[in-house]
């Protein structure tokens, strides 16, 4: 069933991204404006076809596509972080640290000459430096944030911790008093800030003829100030407060890209004599409206973005006593951790035993004589096992999975997945799953991105998903799943996926969609939404279009799922093409 989720759970956050790729034969494009989050403890489930985008967007999010790559908008945003904008150096903490990836084939992440041990030994090597040199940053933060509450205490503190006798505890005064010193100086910046803010919100975004680049000018002398709404004392982001910057001169610079094109082409309209709308074909005449298009969304995303800053920093002024005290026992443990990493030393003893224990933790028999073996010697199966023990050595955040179990048998694979899934429950992971079947997913995802020719046409949560479909291609997916309960045949989807060298101007799906309208054809259509989780890009969805009805191997398969879990019955606020009217009429 969906979990409810909060703002403050939010750990990935994927806005308007597009990437295309430079190729011989042209320019394919290959993610078109997608946008989804991930949550603490949840996994979003990416569904599609090959070349749908699924992997190019989780290569995005680790960093690693390929040379030929044009990243022409979005934002990948991340422990406050554009993930889109750090180098390669500030990347390199991150990858395989805080956000590690499993790949399709085993082979191709594992070295063929070193042994399995070795291999799991270096990752671990690797991360405690990495946590080393946070841990010795977050320190001088928090030392530098309780010396203004206390200087000769915090000076006692020092030596104590020098000469090996430090408690924290003996000081938790020092540090509850910091915490409101530092909520104090974070309200006194607010205050400073958010009538300024709250001017430029006023005169610039609640006009019909908004301008980025006067907006932008506005806020820019702010962004200086807006820093010091950080908490000084934590040692972790405001993801709201140190994205703003990032995401407003991002805003900026796309709507920028979009009017320079439209002024090129004005340009070679005039030199050619011609005029850019009349005298123009009606596909040519569609590039002057996707421009206004994009204006608006880019418009759309500055804004809400601004109010989200904004009721983020009402918000804070709120802090109680209570929350403040939460804050202060968060540094102590953080601070606590933090000394404890920075002289912590890992052996070559530790790290053996370590390494034995992850290979035994992801259901590896006889994991001492698999230390000292050689990848080509194991099974496939094992192969990924060990993959997965190197990706959870560094004990990270996010783990993205692409399609991990695609090259394994039916067997193992269900083995690779209940072991994710347990994984996933005792170390609190986030997790991304790439796959192009649904059945695999079914008792793994939380939440679910159905994607197609590089757009996401439908999300929600599972139940929404494999109990209340809407989209077509999202019941051709369903309907394309063995179930050896349903009678029906299986549908097999008609046709192939677009040529993404000339993506269609409007629904990617129509021309495999017998259902599709004359709309589909031309325009793109917006999200429809069906209940608060849950929402689909399709024309069938517009209340002026005629009803249409799923297949009938999604209905009868949906009708015997309920059956067996009447708890799934999902709520939509909108019925319009619901499979759950068939099966209400059939009772």
């Amino acid at each position: 069933m969906a979990m409810e989720t909060k703002q403050n759970d939010k750990i990935l956050d994927v806005k308007n991204l597009r990437i295309s790729f430079r190729t011989d034969g042209g320019t394919v494009k290959a993610v078109r404006g997608i946008s989804f989050s991930l949550y603490k403890g949840r996994t979003l489930a990416i569904v599609g076809e090959s070349g749908s985008g699924k992997s190019v967007t989780s290569k995005a999010i680790l960093g690693i596509l390929a040379g030929n790559k044009i990243i022409e908008d979005g934002q990948i945003l991340y422990d406050g972080k554009d993930l889109l904008q750090i180098n390669e150096d500030q990347f390199s903490k991150i990858r395989g640290v805080k956000i590690s990836m499993i790949f399709q084939d085993p082979l191709s992440s594992l070295n063929p000459i070193m042994i399995v041990g070795k291999q799991l030994t270096e990752a671990m090597v690797l991360k405690q430096k990495a946590d080393k040199k946070e841990a010795k940053r977050n320190l001088a933060k928090i030392n530098a944030s309780i010396k203004k509450a206390d200087p000769d205490e915090t000076s006692l503190l020092l030596t104590e911790q020098k000469e090996g006798r430090f408690s924290v505890q003996q000081h938790e005064d020092l540090f509850l008093h910091a915490a409101e010193i530092s909520v104090d100086e974070q309200k006194e910046a607010i205050e400073n800030i958010l009538p300024k803010l709250e001017d430029v919100y006023q005169e610039h975004f609640n006009k019909e003829d908004f301008n980025f680049a006067k907006a932008f000018d506005a806020l820019k002398p702010l962004f200086k100030d807006l820093a010091k709404c950080e908490l000084s004392i934590s040692t972790s982001p405001d993801n709201i407060i140190s994205v703003f910057p990032i995401q407003a001169k991002n805003y900026v610079a796309a709507a920028k890209d979009s009017l320079a094109h439209e002024k090129l082409r004005e340009k070679n309209f005039a030199k050619y004599g011609v005029s850019d709308f009349f005298d123009l074909p009606a596909s040519v005449r569609a590039k002057s409206r996707e421009t206004i298009i994009s204006q608006k969304e880019h418009q759309a995303h500055f804004q809400a973005a601004f109010k989200e800053l904004l009721d983020h920093l009402k918000e804070l002024l709120r802090r109680n006593a209570e929350e403040i005290n939460e804050i202060g026992k968060e540094t102590i443990a953080s601070y606590d951790e933090a000394i404890k990493t920075s002289e912590s030393e890992l052996t070559h003893k530790e790290a053996k035993e370590r390494a034995i224990k992850m290979l035994k933790d992801v259901g590896i028999n006889e994991p001492e004589k698999r230390y000292n073996q050689y990848p080509f010697e194991l099974s496939g199966g094992m192969r990924q096992r060990i993959v997965i023990a190197i990706a959870l050595c560094s004990s990270p955040e996010i783990l993205i999975c692409d399609e991990p179990t695609t090259a394994l048998d039916v067997t193992i694979q269900s083995q690779i997945l209940e072991l994710i899934n347990r994984l996933k429950a005792e170390k609190n992971l986030s997790i991304v799953f790439i796959t192009h079947d649904l059945g695999v997913v079914a008792n793994m995802a939380d939440d679910i991105a159905v994607m197609y020719a590089g757009k996401i046409v439908e999300k929600g949560t599972a139940t929404d998903i494999f109990y209340d479909p809407r989209h077509p291609y999202t019941w051709a997916l369903l309907g394309s799943v063995p179930d050896l309960n349903t009678k029906e045949r299986l549908n097999a989807i008609p046709g192939t996926p677009p040529n993404m060298l000339l993506p269609p101007k409007g629904d990617a799906f129509a021309a495999r969609n017998k259902d599709a309208l004359e709309i589909d054809h031309l325009y793109q259509p917006p999200f429809f939404q069906v209940s608060p989780t849950h929402v689909a890009a399709t024309w069938n969805l517009h209340p002026e279009a005629e009803d249409v009805k799923a297949p009938a191997v999604v209905i009868t398969r949906i009708k015997n799922a309920l059956k067996e879990h009447p708890e799934y019955m999902p709520k939509a606020d909108n019925m319009k093409n619901s499979v759950l009217n068939y099966i209400k009429e059939d009772k």
